[in-house]
């Protein structure tokens, strides 16, 4: 695997340090809510994991699958949710996690979906955001980093399905995802 990343742009330390900084924004912001957080399949997990480790407070947490990628390396189409959210959000405030804003179109169809739920307010967090590729006026309520159009992967995030368990976020060596078929 380290042998297909080009380099680290966001190092494990840097990442600690923003998701200490974010976890305090999203306590003062919450404190005495009633919050529920959707996390965005497969990618948010690892950002979702040490993210809620930080915040020491009552909330519950959800899923809900959506699919934009595919194997590609570029968002294909329209978004496909897979799955829906389970928990009952009527009347509650709601945090929205996804690993990364691309298009933008993952998360306004997630947002939408979930406005259908009812809830007292939806807010949005990413791990990364992406703002070039943007097809929308789409902008994060919170976010870790903002990075250009280098393929990443690491931290959760994929390249056909693989790299997600890397400690820090690097860019893909373009001849990995040239090869592939898929791109």
């Amino acid at each position: 695997m380290e042998n297909d990343i080009e380099r680290v742009v966001i190092n494990e330390g840097q990442i600690k340090d923003r998701l200490e900084v974010l976890s305090k924004n999203l306590l003062n912001d919450y404190k005495g809510k009633d919050w529920t957080i959707i996390a965005v399949l497969n990618g948010s997990l690892v950002f979702l994991a040490d993210l809620i480790r930080l915040i020491p407070c009552s909330l519950r947490l959800d899923t809900i699958s959506a699919s934009t990628y595919g194997d590609s390396t570029f968002p294909k189409g329209e978004t496909k949710l897979l799955s829906s959210i389970k928990d009952d959000i009527k009347g509650r405030d709601v945090l929205i996690i996804d690993d990364i804003v691309d298009t933008g179109n993952t998360l306004v169809k997630v947002i939408k979906e979930a406005w259908r739920y009812e809830p007292n307010t939806i807010k949005n967090c990413v791990l990364l955001n992406r703002p070039d590729r943007r097809k929308n006026n789409f902008e994060p309520d919170y976010c870790g980093f903002v990075i250009g159009n280098d393929y990443v992967v690491g931290y959760g995030l994929d390249y056909d399905n693989r790299y997600r368990n890397l400690p820090y976020i690097g860019v893909l060596k373009p001849e990995v995802f040239q090869k592939s078929p898929y791109r």
